[in-house]
């Protein structure tokens, strides 16, 4: 038997095990292309990983500062409250002077 006699007995056969062949190649290039997207999604979760703990650092470090600013303006208040009210006290101490 030659290879055209028994293509002619195999003739369904053949466009089956091409279909198999053209299917399995298919696949094959699905996961490989599968694989290199979860890799450069992989990468760039590890990038926006790093990112948010450099967020995280800053904001920490912007909140110490806001307390830091907040508490200056409480004691630059308390400090104006007392010389208005030292201010006033000799303002009537003046007055009495001045009787």
């Amino acid at each position: 038997m030659n290879l055209v006699d028994l293509l002619k007995k195999n003739i369904v056969m053949v466009p089956v095990v091409a279909s198999v062949l053209v299917g399995t190649f298919t696949g094959v290039k699905y996961v490989v292309s599968l694989t290199d997207t979860i890799n450069a999604s992989e990468q760039h979760i590890v990038n926006l990983e790093r990112d948010l703990e450099q967020a995280k650092k800053n904001i920490v470090d912007i909140n110490t500062r806001l307390s830091s600013a907040e508490a200056t303006w409480t004691m630059a208040e308390n400090l104006y409250r007392t010389l208005a009210d030292q201010v006033r006290e000799h303002d009537y101490d003046i007055k009495d002077l001045n009787r």
